[in-house]
């Protein structure tokens, strides 16, 4: 009788399924996913539902993406970062963020290369390093900062280093790298000569005096980095599944190649719904992290 595959014989069933799952079954207000319980703005579905009626998109969008998106990827990138990308050959739009770290793994790393994983992480990351035949190395946060020992994360690193997977804001715990402690990263994948692959789902959602820093900022590290995001978050639109890869036309390259055999395209219309969003004022941001804000005073008063 055939088996499943030995790639995936460790795997089981995602925790988010399972949470789902029992929160259905009993009722219970989900706490532990990154699934807001209030809808997208009616002005971003709008936009969605125009492109559904104007006939233009409903076939096949272009593998990297339309050319609108990655254009509002770019300018996104440029507004808020002051990163200038080629937004023809720099960016490429993926099914939500998870396919985009997926794509960035098979793209950029080797069976056999070492890929450090900061833990704890969201549960996607361990699971493609296997399906490209790497090997995880896991450096660890410490409660209750939340923080890595620089010597953890320097024995970390050797001559089989291919990539380090960064999550900032960090899912699960909500770390905030400190420029410091992305310094020390940043310093260690240049000697060793690693790629960074930059999980930045949640950089609009920092709260009081953390600031959320894109490494690619950093001196030397644009060539290293492909930084992953997701509309998903950024929109309270989880169900489009519409994320993004950025960087380095060379590294993005790599992406783009592997994400046109694990997907091809991306939802046509939907794109054009997330190029209007992304080109929201400031105003739209800075609200967005409001309303988390007072959302997370209130929680916080409950749990003390």
């Amino acid at each position: 009788m055939p088996i499943p595959a030995f790639r995936v014989a460790t795997f089981g069933t995602t925790i988010f399924t399972e949470i789902n799952t029992l929160a259905q079954q009993y009722g219970a207000l989900n706490l532990g996913q990154g699934k807001p319980d209030f809808d997208t703005p009616p002005d971003i579905v709008e936009q969605l539902v125009q492109a559904l009626r104007s006939g233009q998109y409903n076939q096949y969008a272009p593998g990297p993406g339309t050319p609108s998106l990655r254009k509002a990827v770019a300018d996104h990138a440029a507004r808020f970062y002051n990163l200038e990308i080629d937004a023809a050959n720099g960016v490429v739009i993926t099914a939500g963020a998870t396919e985009g770290i997926l794509s960035a793994i098979l793209g950029l790393v080797d069976p056999g290369d070492e890929v450090i994983v900061i833990e704890p992480f969201y549960d996607s990351y361990v699971p493609n390093i296997l399906m490209a035949g790497a090997v995880p190395v896991y450096v660890p946060l410490h409660p209750p900062d939340w923080t890595f020992d620089p010597d953890e994360l320097r024995a970390a690193f050797s001559e089989k280093t291919r990539a380090l997977i960064l999550n900032t804001p960090q899912n699960p715990t909500g770390r905030v790298f400190t420029r410091k402690e992305l310094m020390l990263i940043a310093k260690l994948c240049s000697a060793y000569d690693a790629t960074v692959i930059a999980d930045e789902v949640y950089e609009h959602l920092t709260f009081g005096d953390a600031r959320h820093i894109p490494i690619a900022t950093l001196p030397g590290m644009f060539e290293r980095t492909v930084t992953v995001s997701s509309a998903g978050k950024l929109f309270s639109a989880t169900g489009w599944k519409v994320g993004w890869v950025y960087g380095h036309p060379d590294l993005v390259a790599g992406v783009g190649r592997a994400h046109q055999f694990v997907t091809f395209a991306v939802h046509h219309p939907t794109q054009e719904a997330v190029a209007y969003a992304l080109n929201l004022p400031d105003a739209y941001y800075e609200g967005f992290r409001s309303m988390y804000e007072t959302k997370r005073r209130l929680m916080m008063s409950a749990l003390d």
